[in-house]
């Protein structure tokens, strides 16, 4: 009787070691998706995807068409766009280096975050700055924390429940797809 409660708590421990192992451990996977090449062809298939790196969905694109074909690597600087799991990673020229920034709103006046590496306090980090890029408009503007409001209501002035919102302070850095989303919006109707 003994034997078999131990030997019932023992599978019981093993099951649950086992998945919190693998649900703690997310690798990279291929999710459906397509990459739009300089020359505007579109190659659908399936996109690497790594939930817990996603700094490598700044730096690359592995595509592939189907599981098991050849796995491409593309740079921010041999294609235009790509699409993967519902999000759009577009290449952008940011201070001569071309980059891969992750489209947070999209519309007449189009949000993006780039990552970067730094180094802080002799440590590697990651850290996220914010551009925007109106339509038909000279390339990404980078968004900076302490002039979020100004830069915002230039771009977006011709709103004006948007510039009273900036200027009462409804909206702030912290929720900055907020005012962008709101923006779109209302630019579409």
């Amino acid at each position: 009787m003994k034997i078999k409660n131990i030997f019932s708590i023992t599978l019981i421990i093993v099951a649950m070691v086992v998945a919190f192992n693998s649900s703690g451990i997310a690798q990279a996977s291929y999710y459906k998706g397509y990459v739009i090449l300089l020359t505007g062809d579109t190659l659908k298939g399936e996109i690497k995807m790594n939930p817990k790196r996603e700094f490598d969905n700044f730096t690359k694109a592995s595509y592939r068409k189907s599981e098991g074909s050849e796995i491409k690597t593309f740079s921010p600087k041999k294609i235009k766009e790509y699409h993967v799991n519902g999000i759009i990673y577009v290449s952008r020229n940011i201070e001569g280096e071309q980059i891969f920034m992750k489209q947070l709103s999209g519309g007449w006046v189009n949000l993006y975050e780039a990552q970067v590496e730094v180094y802080q306090m002799n440590e590697l980090k990651i850290k996220s700055d914010y551009y925007m890029e109106k339509v038909a408009e000279a390339g990404p503007i980078k968004i900076k924390s302490g002039r979020f409001r100004k830069q915002v209501e230039e771009v977006m002035s011709d709103n004006l429940e948007i510039v009273k919102a900036l200027q009462d302070k409804t909206y702030d850095y912290e929720n900055i797809v907020e005012v962008f989303n709101s923006y779109n919006k209302s630019a579409k109707n």
